[in-house]
């Protein structure tokens, strides 16, 4: 614009001054190797404003051109990104229906042009997860850390995929490298969870407990159901690996509120019944039954194989004694005198617990009781009782 004014100019000033230069033109005389060339000075002054003018058209004429091939590029290039706008929301809400194949066509073409290509590789690769191509999936996975190499969208996508895939030993190395940058990011501590229940590594997952507390993954009672799940399936692993002595050293090395919790003291006493070793199981139950009457720790007193139970029967009466109406403690004590071919009392306690509490269990033990007894006619009435409390509609 500057340019076109001071040609204007230029312009008005030779129509200006034309006229005072016309009487007294002078001379110019240029001369170079073997030519020369004369003219008057107003021709010159006219010449060189030609000059000017013609470089000042060109450089117009050449600016739109360029101008013209930039923004046919960039009106292609536009096309381009809106296409790929276009295709990646489609492609996620292909995602979201289960569509995998059209999802991972449209969102790993669109992603060279999209705003952020590494949302369109990680939902490509949950497609590909979707049609079982773990190879491609991983492919995905990899495009996407290229775009940004500490992005942890990354690695927690590839952790979930692991996952759902069943990879539970690549989820937990991708999870553990990962932590040490983000120790208390709870979705890290979820995923881990998960991993750590899937391969069983109890006492890892112990030691993440609190994180995951105090990063409210889980509450407080989940923390304890977890806790228990924990040392339960560490007894197991030692029942298997050590026997019963694994089993008696775990259980002294833990403390005394775990030793009262009756969930842990059932999950041990049921481990040490399992390697026959009933009668080191005994003296911890019958303790923790004296301090909680658990309906859970009464019903393993039957259960174990006693040389004498003589001592499991006087313990069970001593409790009775200030707690006749407990059905729990009337059906254990009467499955224990059946046990030891006491049939009379064992009727007795098995008939009180019917009474408080009726359990097809405790009606078939009372009916075998009946039966050694010789009282058939009572055996088939009990039965029949049996049978009501089973299906009530059929009786």
């Amino acid at each position: 614009m500057i340019k076109l004014l001071l040609l204007v100019i230029a312009l008005i000033a030779g129509i200006i001054v034309s006229p005072d230069l016309a009487g007294h033109q002078g001379y110019v005389l240029i001369s170079f190797a073997n030519q020369t060339i004369e003219m008057s000075l107003t021709t010159l002054i006219i010449v060189a404003i030609a000059i000017v003018a013609i470089f000042f058209v060109l450089e117009f004429i050449l600016r739109r051109l360029f101008s013209f091939g930039s923004s046919t590029r960039g009106w292609f290039s536009g096309r381009q990104v809106r296409k790929a706008r276009r295709n990646t929301a489609e492609g996620l809400l292909k995602v979201a229906e289960g569509d995998w194949k059209s999802a991972e066509k449209m969102l790993s073409k669109s992603a060279k042009y999209s705003d952020a290509p590494i949302l369109n590789y990680l939902a490509a690769a949950e497609a590909a997860q979707g049609l079982g191509k773990t190879q491609q999936r991983d492919q995905y996975l990899q495009l996407a850390a290229e775009q940004d190499t500490e992005n942890l969208a990354v690695s927690l996508t590839r952790a979930k995929l692991q996952i759902r895939q069943q990879q539970f030993e690549q989820a937990l190395a991708t999870l553990q490298d990962v932590q040490p940058n983000s120790p208390r990011n709870p979705m890290i501590l979820s995923l881990l969870k998960q991993c750590y229940l899937q391969l069983e590594d109890w006492k890892a997952l112990q030691a993440l407990l609190p994180q995951l507390t105090k990063a409210n993954v889980i509450t407080a009672d989940e923390a304890a159901q977890l806790d228990v799940q924990a040392q339960c399936g560490q007894m197991h692993h030692l029942s298997q690996q050590n026997g019963s002595d694994g089993l008696i050293g775990y259980w002294n090395s833990i403390n005394r509120k775990d030793k009262h919790n009756p969930a842990l003291v059932a999950c041990f006493v049921k481990q040490m019944i399992i390697r026959h070793a009933d009668s080191d199981a005994f003296p911890i139950l019958r303790d923790a039954i004296k301090k909680n009457p658990d309906q859970s720790l009464i019903s393993l007193m039957p259960q174990l194989t006693l040389p004498d139970r003589h001592p499991a029967i006087v313990s069970l009466q001593d409790l009775l004694a200030n707690n006749s109406n407990n059905p729990a403690l009337q059906s254990a004590l009467g499955q224990m005198l059946m046990a030891d071919n006491q049939w009379q009392p064992a009727k007795d306690h098995l008939e009180k617990a019917v009474a408080i509490r009726p359990d097809v269990t405790d009606y078939a033990h009372l009916v075998a009781t009946l039966e050694q007894l010789g009282d058939k006619q009572a055996a088939a009435e009990v039965s029949r009782q049996a049978l009501q409390l089973a299906k009530p509609d059929q009786a």
